[in-house]
């Protein structure tokens, strides 16, 4: 099913940085404790039996308490197919419609059966033995029964501050043929370097520079589930090398693009 991802993690201290994907993305926390952080959000301590919701576009990070470890699952949707999904059951689909800026905020659910829905959800998309016609009909019933009534849906409140520029600087960042310098948007936005900052960490989350990085993660993801090699993502992406590719690429999803890779073709 292309437009669902899913993995698990046991026992993990890695640590992520703040990054955001553009996909609607649902973890439960099996074991340990967590905190779960986002421009959007207030900080949240989670542990075993929490949910966490996030929208397309919003920048967070969840990561183990000091010298903790944690167990969790995560299924990650495409944000078109939640779209339409969503549409069917109210009509409205004005919550979605966002290129790059986040519209809809972050929520923590504290409910152990939903929890318990999820588990056994991730178990049957992770069952080779299953059709794959009683895996999308588990995934519609899932979401539609218990996750789309329970989450809020609320709507994060747009910035004013130098909203004329947002399309086009987003437009801009997403180039993975450059990387932009702070000189060189504010020179090409005709604002200053200060209003660059303040006007991605506004809408995005992220500082020009972090987001260019978390753009290109995202693209090497889109690449290497399509067979490019690790080499040739680097090379694209305009990285230094592969090694540094490894180090940025882990740093934001948790594992290496090898791994990555792999796991994308067992799951296909």
């Amino acid at each position: 099913m292309p437009y669902v991802e899913t993995r698990r993690a046991c026992q993990s201290r890695v640590c992520y940085k703040a990054h955001s994907h553009p996909t609607f993305s649902i973890g439960a926390v099996d074991s340990g404790q967590s905190v779960f952080s986002s421009f959007f959000a207030q900080p949240r301590r989670i542990e075993a039996g929490a949910l966490v919701v996030i929208p397309a576009h919003v920048e967070h990070a969840c990561n183990p308490l000091p010298n903790g470890e944690w167990s969790y699952q995560m299924m990650h949707f495409d944000a078109s197919w939640i779209a339409q999904l969503f549409s069917e059951l109210s009509g409205d689909l004005s919550a979605f419609q966002s290129e790059f800026v986040p519209c809809i905020a972050p929520q923590v659910i504290q409910n152990i059966d939903l929890y318990h829905s999820f588990s056994a959800l991730n178990r049957v998309l992770f069952d080779p033995e299953i059709p794959i016609g009683l895996k999308e009909q588990a995934v519609v019933e899932v979401l539609t029964e218990i996750f789309l009534p329970e989450f809020e849906f609320k709507l994060l409140k747009k910035s004013a501050y130098f909203n004329q520029h947002i399309a086009r600087l987003g437009r801009c960042l997403n180039d993975s043929a450059r990387l932009w310098s702070l000189q060189d948007l504010s020179q090409e936005f005709g604002i200053s370097r200060y209003a660059i900052i303040r006007l991605c960490k506004n809408n995005f989350g992220l500082t020009p520079h972090a987001y260019q990085i978390n753009q290109k993660v995202n693209q090497a993801r889109q690449m290497l589930k399509h067979g490019v090699s690790v080499l040739q993502a680097a090379h694209d992406l305009g990285f230094a090398d592969q090694s540094h590719f490894h180090h940025v690429f882990k740093m934001h999803a948790g594992i290496s693009p090898k791994q990555y890779q792999q796991q994308c073709f067992l799951r296909g």
